[in-house]
């Protein structure tokens, strides 16, 4: 049986303490074919060198592509290069500051394989924190390790609309459907939102019951700028994703996910103070024939501006 190839795009930014772990860890991959990718996107922290630094200790300087910023650009840019470049029928996106489980690509490809018609697969994930030791599973799992309750799986559509379901660092993309929809929206500051929501509308989505990845939960974050105070964003590129999946939209359940999904993130706006988008996501809420309670509420904080950033800041350290 032929063994497909499978690409894994490892994107650094000033992840200098991390990056030598992440690379390490594609290399320890049980799965027999891959490809590396390596783009450094700006780093000001010695990243690249530490880059250059592994690429030479593992031999790796002219069998591994890399892509090595001299300063930031668009992070979907910055994977859509190297994605041009990627031979494999499976595709990663792993970010410098997280780290592949050996079995992840093997389990994975097998349950694409299953699953031939899948836009992607996901899987479970390990949270870590800065020093690697565990905090928790994105799923809650039993005894025995198992994913307990719903998994995203199937025709997911209506779900990644609503909710933020999929655990997006275990994502192993069908190349060929991601190249087929023009990869991530350069127009947007983040990728996860509107690539799954892209991709839930075409095909469906496998799963594969296994931790595949350590997740590391750090301040640096670039995800812990999604309700930055006053000063989002990634809740632009939100709106923008909002107003895209109004025009994907099929159903009367598809549009009161989208309402739902649009009043959360309004209320998350509003209470980091980035009034601009809240009013934004009000709005394409209301026009979808929301008007309830808690958006007449939404709508009111709106319109006296109450600063609650302050508040909000310290409620999400706890």
């Amino acid at each position: 049986m032929d063994v497909p190839l499978v690409s894994v795009i490892v994107i650094c930014h000033n992840h200098g303490d991390y990056v030598f772990e992440a690379l390490n860890s594609v290399l320890s991959q049980e799965y027999p074919s891959l490809e590396m990718i390596i783009v450094d996107n700006g780093s000001q922290d010695g990243s690249i060198d530490k880059i250059k630094t592994w690429l030479w200790m593992n031999d790796k300087e002219r069998s591994v592509k890399s892509f090595l910023y001299e300063h930031p650009i668009n992070y979907c840019e910055a994977f859509n290069e190297a994605l041009e470049t990627a031979q494999g029928d499976y595709v990663i996106d792993l970010s410098g500051d997280d780290v592949l489980i050996p079995s992840h690509l093997e389990k994975s490809v097998q349950a694409l394989r299953q699953c031939p018609e899948a836009g992607l697969c996901s899987s479970n994930a390990n949270l870590i924190n800065e020093e690697g030791k565990h905090i928790d599973t994105f799923f809650p799992v039993n005894q025995k390790g198992h994913v307990m309750g719903q998994v995203p799986e199937g025709e997911v559509y209506e779900r990644v609309v609503m909710r933020y379901c999929v655990c997006t660092p275990t994502i192993v993309f069908d190349s060929v459907k991601l190249k087929q929809i023009g990869g991530y929206n350069e127009a947007l500051v983040y990728e996860d939102f509107d690539i799954m929501t892209r991709l839930a509308r075409k095909y469906p989505f496998a799963f594969s019951d296994h931790i595949g990845v350590n997740k590391r939960i750090h301040g640096k974050a670039f995800s812990r700028q999604q309700y930055k105070t006053k000063s989002s964003s990634m809740l632009d590129s939100t709106v923008k994703v909002c107003k895209n999946i109004a025009i994907m939209n099929r159903t009367g359940f598809e549009r009161k996910a989208l309402i739902y999904r649009c009043v959360h993130e309004a209320k998350h706006a509003l209470a980091s103070a980035n009034f601009g988008p809240a009013d934004e996501l009000l709005h394409l809420a209301e026009s979808l024939g929301a008007n309830g309670l808690a958006v007449k509420l939404l709508r009111l904080w709106h319109g006296m501006k109450l600063d609650v950033s302050f508040l909000y800041e310290r409620l999400k350290k706890l």
